[in-house]
């Protein structure tokens, strides 16, 4: 914070040098302009009244007016000419400034990712390494290896998981980044991905569905089912234990609709446009207790937009928010 402190102070200095250097050229040159004319006026009337006018009627000449109106041209243009650069010097600090400020938040979200990536690794890999070591040095019964045959395999999906959003966010990234689009069966594909959520996480929420049968979307298999097991695990990571999270697929002539609801913690108003920035998430590493990357809800809404569709996010009242996506049917 010192080091960003002592940026902005730099920053500023320069920005207040430079444009009271360019008020202070201005002025000089105002100066300039006018004593210039000061002594042309100063000849041309001393000429004048030599050859037996005077002053009065000199201030009536053809000469005066027009040495008059070369005096305000100039004076003019030079402030016009100062205005506009200091305007585009100030734009261009404003820019600066801006980038800058850019670039310091998308590297202190790549930190948290980088931070958060490792934890979300080093979990699911340490319990993996605890299941295995416990096969090796114990003589369990078909229960036992039962149970640490499931909580293997859950780590592995968590790391599957984890795997695909990051080669999913790279590939969206990427300039030939292509969906397979075909008609797929909406409800079918969010009804099976709540099935398998619902026996996960059994006993910790709970968990309703409003499934519409045969909704059918042109989209891609793929990254459609990332999107609702993003926003579906989103409600789960961002709820308490016991918290209720339902799911509603249903459709018309133009368009689909999946809507997640949970009760869980919210979202401030002010974080609702940064949440589906890459990286972004609520908080610091240091103190949050929620898993994740910020990749989530980044794919979420690429992946809407690459189907032309809207997704948005709404409080669910009294408590918890609300997901809402539409995309066209065909």
């Amino acid at each position: 914070m010192l080091t960003k402190s002592k940026y902005w102070l730099f920053f500023h200095i320069v920005f207040v040098y430079v444009v009271f250097s360019f008020i202070w050229w201005m002025y000089l040159l105002q100066k300039n302009n006018r004593e210039d004319y000061e002594t042309l006026i100063a000849r041309e009337r001393a000429v004048f009244t030599y050859n037996g006018g005077t002053e009065a009627q000199f201030y009536k000449t053809a000469d005066f007016e027009k040495l008059y109106r070369d005096f305000n041209s100039k004076k003019w243009m030079l402030l016009g000419e100062g205005t506009i650069f200091i305007v585009l010097i100030s734009l261009g600090f404003w820019r600066i400034r801006k980038s800058f400020s850019d670039e310091i938040i998308l590297t202190r979200q790549q930190n948290n990712f980088l931070l958060s990536i490792t934890h979300e690794l080093k979990s699911p890999l340490a319990s993996l390494k605890l299941s295995v070591q416990t096969l090796q040095k114990r003589d369990l019964d078909k229960e036992q290896i039962q149970r640490l045959a499931n909580i293997s395999m859950d780590d592995i999906d968590r790391l599957e998981n984890l795997v695909e959003n990051i080669l999913l966010a790279s590939k969206i990234d990427s300039s030939n980044f292509q969906l397979n689009k075909d008609f797929i069966n909406l409800s079918q594909i969010t009804q099976n991905i709540f099935d398998r959520i619902q026996e996960k996480f059994k006993g910790q929420r709970r968990f309703e569905a409003e499934i519409e049968k045969d909704v059918y979307v042109h989209a891609d298999r793929l990254s459609f089912t990332s999107v609702i097991y993003n926003l579906i695990e989103n409600a789960i990571k961002y709820s308490k234990e016991g918290a209720f999270i339902k799911v509603i697929v249903f459709g018309d002539d133009k368009h689909a609709y999946f809507h997640v609801a949970d009760t869980g913690i919210g979202i401030p108003e002010k974080e609702k446009l940064k949440i589906f920035d890459r990286f972004y998430r609520i908080g610091s590493e240091d103190t949050r207790t929620t898993k994740g990357t910020g990749l989530g809800l980044f794919i979420v809404k690429q992946i809407v937009a690459f189907h032309d569709g809207n997704i948005e996010v709404k409080n669910n009242d009294p408590k918890g928010s609300i997901f809402q996506i539409t995309i066209p049917v065909a």
